[in-house]
């Protein structure tokens, strides 16, 4: 389907910490991680040099007592991207101002548990998380496809659809669609076509490179232009005239072109 770049997702929920209490007095406490690691190793040196495949962990928050937990689970920061499903207020505004997490994104069936507003949604974009949308959903149930449909609505009602992600959150592979289709799907979720072209690109690009500082660490890099170097005049003609081929080209060409290189589905549920 000309993606160059997908993300296996596996699922935790949150709950499962909170069974994990306190030992009395003379029992062992338990320990080690509760989340477990990534197991898809094999499906990335099988497909190494001919598709990126990143690893998705996707947890299921009420708490802050629980995001406390994730973020001391070491098997949590080995995977590629980290994504958060708060399901109470407070667990979508501890997810919006503090958690380091990546994406922020809702279950189908339990969109309206949550109240969306424009000033957290801003706080996370400002942060550098994205959003989900995601289209098997509503390809699959009219009531998901319903709930998909207003929740799309929402940011662009409170952010404007900035920094979205679409992906398919298939769980087989049939429900994945080609990046024309999953255009085309934007429209009806209330994206603009360069947005709705943009959730399969850039903002995957973005979000992968987020997701990499986050498990890297921050860094600042300072450029300098070298003094030695001097500006070609004849070389930035040559330049400046490609660039004005390329603004010259048809819109649906370029769009076909750019797409088939840079399109990224960034979740495939297992």
């Amino acid at each position: 389907m000309r993606y160059r770049a997908i993300a296996i997702n596996s699922t935790f929920n949150g709950s499962a910490f909170d069974s994990k209490k306190k030992k009395k007095k003379g029992e062992v406490q338990e320990k080690g991680d509760m989340i477990p690691p990534p197991a898809n190793q094999d499906i990335i040196r099988e497909f190494e040099g001919k598709l990126s495949v990143f690893e998705r962990l996707t947890v299921s928050l009420s708490t802050q007592l629980q995001a406390h937990q994730l973020s001391q689970s070491a098997n949590a920061k080995m995977y590629n991207i980290l994504a958060v499903i708060p399901t109470t207020q407070v667990a979508f505004q501890y997810a919006c101002s503090t958690m380091d997490v990546d994406l922020i994104t809702f279950d189908p069936d339990e969109i309206g548990l949550v109240k969306c507003n424009r000033k957290m949604y801003n706080l996370a974009v400002e942060r550098g998380l994205s959003f989900e949308i995601m289209y098997t959903p509503a390809i699959r149930d009219s009531t998901a496809r319903k709930n998909i449909i207003q929740l799309a609505h929402f940011y662009h009602a409170f952010g404007k659809s900035k920094q979205i992600v679409i992906s398919s959150g298939a769980a087989s592979p049939f429900h994945v669609r080609g990046p024309y289709d999953v255009v085309n799907l934007g429209l009806l979720f209330g994206l603009s076509e360069e947005q709705s072209k943009g959730a399969i690109t850039t903002a995957c690009r973005f979000l992968l490179i987020k997701a990499a500082g986050r498990r890297l660490g921050k860094t600042i890099v300072i450029a300098h232009k070298d003094a030695n170097v001097h500006d070609d005049p004849d070389k930035d003609d040559v330049e400046n005239d490609e660039m004005d081929e390329g603004l010259e080209q048809p819109a649906q060409k370029k769009f076909r072109q750019d797409c088939s290189e840079d399109c990224i589905v960034p979740c495939v549920n297992t």
